[in-house]
């Protein structure tokens, strides 16, 4: 029996929907094969979508680190129509899914662990147009150095410390003495002070996630405890205190979570949001014959994985233009990415 209290995107647009059963049962089926296939993306995946026959479904698995956040971008012609997001942390064993729904642009999803996830894209029943998608992540933290970046981190979580006796808990980022060190997100201090390695020091606590930050070898602290504060205010200045002392100014930066401290790296590391990249029309098909002898690959490059190979001409649907790669389908099923010169 269908859970009555599921509230995903997708369990109540099924609810909702008043056409027939057997559109409902076609869309639904088409999910279940985007959810089990075997293909690959890369971070910043940028293509069209031109939905012309029956609405697919887009399924891809992409790797990727505790504190990314995930952003998934559609751009459509018309606002108004859906567009079903689906996401699943394939570490868990759990077939439960992320449901979710592009009524404007974009989603965004907190990366709660290091790993494969899977996402599937799936236009509303009778959806017939053109869209663009973006697959990509953004930090989830702003970065904590004011005017500073990724070429500034210079040693990195997991380092050798102590001759080998433990290992870097952060990420150590170099700047000027004096230069201010900032909240990465909205919190409230739970502590400052003086002491041990890390010298003059800052603990801010989120109110969101529940972790906590960690600033040190500050060479002062501008910040109280208690004090609440918003993402960007002034929490001290780069010094070399603690440990640290005779060295080069810089802030040591680590992340506690309930479980631990983790690698701060994907939280704040700065990266481009990819730009669209609009396919010509005439590069726009609904179906095509892939040639004999026809590799399908797990992704858009020749490096990735064969998955099957096309003994004689094959008529495919094709389901998503990624500049010279097309994802296809055949009609037994078959999935894969054909670059354009073996389509015809």
């Amino acid at each position: 029996m269908r859970n009555i209290f599921e509230t995903s995107a997708r369990a109540k647009y099924e609810r909702s929907f008043s056409g027939s059963d057997s559109l409902m049962m076609i869309w639904k089926n088409k999910f279940s094969e985007a959810k089990s296939n075997r293909l690959k993306i890369t971070d910043g995946f940028v293509s069209t979508v031109s939905v012309i026959k029956s609405t697919p479904a887009l399924g891809y698995s992409l790797e990727l680190k505790k504190g990314d956040m995930l952003i998934v971008e559609a751009i459509k012609d018309d606002p108004e129509s859906k567009i079903f997001v689906d996401i699943k942390d394939e570490n868990i064993g759990s077939d439960k899914y992320q449901s979710n729904v592009i009524t404007n642009q974009k989603i965004e999803t907190f990366i709660e662990n290091n790993g494969w996830h899977k996402v599937v894209i799936q236009p509303e029943i009778d959806y017939r147009g053109t869209f663009q998608i973006k697959i990509y992540t953004q930090p989830s933290l702003a970065f904590p150095v004011a005017g500073k970046g990724n070429n500034n981190v210079q040693s990195f979580w997991g380092a050798s410390r102590d001759g080998g006796g433990r290992s870097h808990e952060g990420i150590d980022i170099f700047a000027s003495r004096g230069t201010p060190v900032v909240a990465i997100a909205d919190g409230f201090i739970t502590r400052t002070g003086d002491q041990g390695l890390g010298g003059k020091q800052v603990w801010l606590r989120d109110g969101i996630l529940g972790n906590s930050y960690y600033y040190a070898h500050l060479d002062s602290i501008l910040t109280e405890n208690g004090k609440r504060v918003k993402k960007g205010d002034t929490l001290g200045l780069v010094g070399n205190t603690g440990n640290a002392a005779g060295g080069p100014a810089h802030l040591h930066f680590g992340i506690y979570t309930s479980g631990g401290a983790v690698d701060p790296y994907p939280f704040v590391r700065i990266r481009a949001v990819p730009k669209h990249n609009k396919i010509s029309e005439t590069k726009i098909y609904s179906e095509k014959y892939i040639k004999a002898g026809t590799n399908l690959r797990a992704g858009p490059g020749s490096k990735y994985e064969i998955l099957s190979n096309i003994t004689e001409e094959t008529l495919a649907d094709i389901l998503l233009v990624n500049e010279s790669w097309y994802h296809v389908k055949t009609l037994d099923g078959a999935e894969g990415f054909v670059i354009a010169e073996r389509l015809e």
